[in-house]
């Protein structure tokens, strides 16, 4: 099953408005806080050719944190449009 994973800070104003985003079209997340989880940090970098840049939205067949070869779309700081667009290839309605 595809889950939804956010790669952030939770002093972010970006981060925030992911999470914002998701709780209010229904969508259960995952908070994967680069600052305080290395395993998210290492995850974060991975995604950024080994810089710490969030947040990241990972939307997909992910289990535990993410990794190369995994079954996502990762996006950085995706536009409304882009991040409705990988939503709806796994299977996650938008009002």
């Amino acid at each position: 099953m595809a889950k939804v994973q956010i790669y952030g800070a939770d002093w972010c104003p970006l981060t925030l408005g992911f999470r914002k985003y998701f709780t209010t079209n229904e969508i259960p997340y995952e908070l994967l806080d680069v600052e305080k989880d290395p395993q998210a940090e290492a995850s974060d970098r991975a995604m950024n050719g080994g810089k710490l840049k969030f947040p990241m939205v990972v939307i997909g067949q992910v289990e535990g944190y993410w990794k190369p070869g995994d079954d996502a779309a990762v996006l950085k700081n995706p536009k409304l449009a882009e991040l409705n667009g990988a939503l709806g290839r796994y299977g996650f309605g938008v009002a």
